[in-house]
């Protein structure tokens, strides 16, 4: 059997996006945690600390989406890899709901092959939308705005005030907790434990 020639399936600058997002997202989970229960989590010298860092790494996460938001602008493909048709949504995600809680289990091999063109089948497609375009705008809007309460009390006071802003803030946190952990655990599930891996770090899946 003919092997296919590998193909770049991850360019650089997503890569570096993707990383550079990842440990930001992390480092926003420790320090936030400490924010939140400074009695419980201790993990930086002291709360100042967590909320400098906390706004850091908060900025990094908003630069490194315009980044990845113009990359595939530039390309025009963004509406292609990320946007689900309504055949997608109806369709798709419950045949790949499927194959990921059961199918996986009974060793089907893996329904979608992902190519340069077409990177995700359409539950990933569906998720990354809701989270691409949804949850981390969300996520650093009302992250700016509880970083200058005063400058954007107008803003913050005809949303409902800071609690409706920090709620919101802290449950997209929690959210974005657990898409961490089930993001990780479905990156094992390639055809080996690291292929996922190696792919977003050497940009080539084999």
């Amino acid at each position: 059997m003919e092997q296919r020639p590998r193909e770049l399936l991850h360019p650089l600058w997503i890569r570096l996006c993707h990383w550079v997002h990842g440990i930001s997202i992390v480092m926003l989970i420790l320090t936030g945690l400490q924010i939140r229960f400074p009695d419980v989590f201790v993990i930086f010298p002291n709360l100042k600390r967590a909320v400098s860092l906390h706004n850091f790494f908060g900025f990094v996460v908003l630069f490194t989406f315009f980044a990845w938001f113009a990359y595939y602008a530039a390309k025009r493909t963004l509406v292609k890899q990320y946007v689900p048709s309504k055949d997608e949504i109806i369709l798709g995600m419950p045949f790949y709901a499927n194959y990921y809680f059961i199918r996986y289990f009974l060793g089907d091999p893996h329904p979608f092959e992902p190519t340069p063109e077409v990177k995700f089948n359409p539950l990933q497609k569906t998720t990354y939308f809701g989270i691409m375009f949804i949850m981390v705008p969300l996520q650093v809007i009302t992250g700016l705005l509880l970083w200058d309460i005063k400058t954007f009390r107008p803003i913050i006071e005809a949303v409902g005030g800071v609690r409706v802003v920090d709620a919101l803030h802290i449950i997209l946190a929690y959210v974005f907790c657990a898409f961490l952990l089930v993001h990780l655990y479905l990156a094992t599930l390639g055809h080996t434990f690291f292929s996922h891996f190696k792919a977003m770090i050497v940009g080539y899946e084999d």
